[in-house]
């Protein structure tokens, strides 16, 4: 029986073992116990299944661990095939208004039937649609039970005036969640690219429309830097790694690096990959490390908070510093967000209200946003 004792295990341990599944053999029940919690608060437990499985490791592992393994890959399938068939229920929908309907990240991953996407997770599905075409698929969407999520008025504003998406719809009889967006990144910030410019990079596979290989690597790196919450961002790190394992070829970085340029996103790129390398230890091509977009000071300084805050965050993951890390990244997610004057009304508001919740509970406003 695996013991319940807390073992600390380091982030290079965790990447080693993700990365050589053979060197976890021998390791005592204290390490799995501590390991395992680790890979599942991080969702990569399914992950390290599925390549310990691949390497058909499953058996020298003891009899528990197997257990969790092999509930782990069930798990992983299951949500990989509820994905699809929710996605034919919504393509169905949407394209009774509009044909563009450009799947994205890990929905993406598993529809084209990607190496990222085995062993992955869903939180989501995520679909591109025109920013015109919001109300009516809505509203399509209302009517075969996808209802949003309750929300005060502030956050309803926040969602139709300054995201890039609206509000998460839920299905009501299947729990499953679909983030509506109409561009990468919040239009407030500045920084929302012209959209014909990743929907010129898509490709049509199993009956849907997603991003190339290239684009998706792209897209991959702006939704890592441009995030201010890091609690499970170093799953990222991995996708990352595994679209440029399987498709990183000269002509991919050059794509990849012109549509960045074009789109303005040159620097999360390069961030992106270059905090997936280091983290995970492999080599990036030239033409992409030899145009550093930053200065050295600003590049070490962004550097000693990132690697920090993308590293795993389960307290039995030691990581010295990560708590001021997390709190600089945070504010660096929402600094590229929006511009200064309404960030800094965007964070009184969310603050006054928390400190509200926090002395009269969650429920002194009511759905609109209005003191009961």
């Amino acid at each position: 029986m695996m013991s319940s004792n807390s073992l600390p295990i380091t982030e290079e341990a965790i990447v080693r073992a993700l990365q050589d599944p053979k060197s976890c053999i021998g390791k005592s029940d204290a390490w799995w116990f501590s390991f395992i919690k680790i890979l599942r608060f991080e969702r990569l437990l399914s992950l390290f299944a599925f390549r310990c499985e691949e390497l058909d490791l499953l058996v020298s592992f003891p009899l528990v661990v197997q257990g969790h393994l092999k509930n782990a890959l069930i798990m992983a399938q299951r949500q990989a095939d509820h994905l699809k068939y929710e996605v034919s229920l919504l393509s169905d929908s949407i394209k009774t208004v509009t044909p563009q309907c450009l799947y994205l990240k890990g929905a993406a991953y598993c529809l084209a039937n990607m190496t990222v996407s085995k062993g992955r997770l869903f939180s989501d599905i995520d679909v591109l649609v025109p920013k015109e075409c919001l109300d009516k698929i809505e509203k399509s969407l209302l009517f075969k039970g996808w209802l949003s999520k309750p929300i005060n008025d502030y956050d309803e504003r926040y969602y139709r005036e300054w995201a890039h998406e609206i509000p998460p719809l839920v299905q009501s009889r299947r729990g499953t969640v679909v983030d509506i967006h109409h561009n990468l990144v919040p239009p407030i910030s500045g920084k929302a690219p012209d959209i014909e410019a990743f929907l010129s990079q898509t490709m049509h596979v199993n009956g849907v429309t997603v991003l190339k290989p290239h684009a998706m690597l792209l897209h991959s790196c702006i939704h890592l830097i441009f995030n201010e919450t890091f609690k499970q961002a170093h799953r990222d790190l991995y996708d990352i790694s595994s679209i440029i394992k399987d498709y990183g070829n000269s002509t991919f970085w050059d794509e990849a690096i012109r549509l960045a340029k074009e789109t303005g996103f040159y620097k999360e790129l390069f961030l992106g990959c270059r905090y997936s390398s280091k983290k995970l230890g492999y080599e990036l091509p030239p033409k992409l490390t030899v145009d550093v977009p930053y200065t050295s000071a600003k590049l070490m300084l962004l550097d000693l908070v990132m690697l920090k805050a993308l590293s795993p965050h389960h307290p039995l993951c030691k990581a010295p510093g990560r708590g001021v890390a997390n709190f600089l990244a945070w504010a660096r997610g929402h600094w590229c967000k929006m511009p200064l004057m309404l960030l800094i009304y965007h964070l009184s508001i969310k603050s006054g209200r928390a400190l509200a919740q926090s002395i009269w509970g969650k429920h002194i406003f009511d759905a609109e946003g209005t003191p009961k």
